[in-house]
């Protein structure tokens, strides 16, 4: 039995590489990832400064604590 990263259920893996329960939970993946991608883009076209620079450092960090997956 696995845990899945998006929902927390207990699902049994087809592959040993499945870490989502369903297709739903890799949409939700997947769209999550997309959000981040774009906050990511948005933060780096503002980047002129070392406070700047500093802001992306901290918007990472909680992003990365808001994600059940790190490797995004």
């Amino acid at each position: 039995m696995r845990q899945c990263i998006i929902c927390n259920k207990e699902f049994e893996p087809v592959r040993s590489n499945h870490r989502k329960c369903s297709n739903l939970c890799c949409v939700k993946h997947y769209q999550e990832r997309l959000k981040a991608k774009e906050k990511f883009a948005a933060i780096l076209k503002q980047l002129k400064s070392p406070e700047a620079l500093e802001m992306l450092n901290q918007e990472l960090e909680r992003m990365l604590e808001a994600t059940p997956d790190a490797a995004i």
